[in-house]
């Protein structure tokens, strides 16, 4: 069996024909399988001129400047995500707040009680308030309302908690009122908004709540005192005096109680009863700053110069201030002590410097020696002579207008004197 037979039309391959030896082999002869070299040159031209680096037109762009519209995208994401981060925010706080506030049920339940407060304010409240616990029906349905007003107030009393905390009054407010709203007599509602009105001024607003807590339980002493002061920041003095003189039968010692009523006194045009008051807690407190300048300051009211010397001299020892040097040279002045008056002048202005004493040389209660050497000697030295005497001039037609007031004439409190003497200034 033949295996391998010749292939039929099978070409000859070229470099198995035979070679003539008189073919020319020289190195520029043109083999059969070789390119002609003219095409050759112009393939490598070709090829030379796609891979040559001087061509601009096939050199690759490296280039890191950002076209337009890559700046026009940066610029869009730059505003776009301050506004997302914004409207993100607040939608938030809006879901949260929703989510926090009442439902729909609380809202009707809310309705409900504010129905029944409305019916019971007509008296029938009263007297369903006189009767006795026993005459409560207890059931089932009862005990169900019952808890759960109280779930509601305990529900807004932690939310007045943390928003006090958070030093966001207003809104604690709100949410005290709606705790008042389900127990109007929770006493802790009651006490967190009366510090807040308290704390804010809101005096009238505190003074009710003051008295419902009183309603409630008439021994906190605290809570009277803090009517008291409402009552006090409110100017309503002759309150203040009837409120005073009930709680100093009971506790005669109070020092905050006569500071108060010593002060209503004095705005009342009572300066007796109110120095007898500023005696009573000197006599606790010899150091009490108040009551040492409320009696210097009802003194000269009355005019008795030389009985407010000793107040002002210890009022210097214990809490130097301008003023009291100007009260202690107006009493001697008062007293026509032209040196003395000097002596504290003097030691003001050097002190607190001559622009806080020059002032003081134009006020009437230093006329009585306003024309002595000495004090002459230290004007000119403060302002200068021309002023001296203008300052003089002044007030000699000052006095030819309002005389002098007489010895047995009392001063009027003023309204600066009153500031002075009101407790928690």
């Amino acid at each position: 069996m033949k295996l391998f037979g010749r292939k039929k039309n099978r070409p000859k391959d070229a470099e198995s024909a035979p070679v003539s030896p008189d073919t020319d082999n020289s190195f520029y002869t043109q083999q059969p399988h070789e390119a002609p070299l003219d095409e050759f040159a112009q393939g490598y031209g070709r090829q030379v001129h796609r891979t040559s680096r001087h061509t601009p037109a096939r050199r690759r762009d490296n280039s890191n400047r950002a076209t337009s519209r890559d700046m026009s995208l940066l610029l869009l994401k730059m505003v776009l995500i301050p506004v997302l981060i914004i409207v993100g925010f607040f939608g938030l706080k809006a879901v949260l707040s929703l989510l926090d506030g009442p439902s729909e049920k609380d809202r009707l339940q809310w309705e409900a009680s504010a129905e029944l407060m409305e019916k019971g304010a007509d008296g029938s409240a009263t007297e369903a308030a006189s009767e006795s616990a026993e005459k409560i029906p207890i059931n089932q349905e009862f005990l169900g309302t019952r808890m759960s007003r109280w779930e509601q107030t305990d529900r807004h009393l932690r939310a007045a908690e943390a928003l006090l905390l958070r030093g966001i009054d207003q809104d604690a407010v709100v949410r005290l009122k709606q705790a008042l709203r389900f127990s109007p007599d929770n006493r802790a509602a009651q006490q967190m908004l009366l510090e807040i009105y308290m704390n804010s001024g809101d005096h009238a607003n505190a003074i009710p709540l003051c008295v419902s807590l009183l309603d409630q339980d008439s021994t906190q002493w605290d809570i009277k005192v803090t009517l008291l002061k409402a009552l006090q920041f409110a100017n309503e003095t002759a309150m203040c005096v009837f409120l005073s003189d009930q709680m100093l039968l009971l506790q005669p010692s109070d020092t905050e109680v006569l500071e108060i009523a010593a002060y209503a006194r004095a705005a009342e045009g009572d300066p007796e009863n109110a120095l007898r008051l500023y005696e009573r807690v000197l006599a606790n407190d010899p150091e009490h700053l108040l009551a040492l300048e409320g009696s210097g300051v009802i003194y000269q009211w009355q005019k008795e110069w030389m009985k407010a010397v000793p107040y002002y001299l210890k009022l210097l020892e214990l809490s130097p201030a301008a003023e009291h040097y100007l009260a202690l040279a107006r009493c001697y002045a008062q007293q026509e002590e032209a040196g003395k008056s000097v002596i504290f002048l003097g030691q003001a202005a050097s002190l607190y410097g001559e622009a806080t004493v020059s002032p003081w040389l134009r006020r009437p209660e230093l006329d009585p020696v306003r024309e002595t050497a000495d004090f002459r000697s230290f004007v000119d030295r403060i302002v200068g002579a021309q002023t001296r005497a203008a300052i003089e001039a002044i007030r000699r037609r000052e006095i030819q207008k309002a005389p002098l007031l007489k010895a047995d004439q009392l001063m009027q409190p003023s309204k600066p004197d009153l500031e002075i003497l009101k407790p928690g200034q």
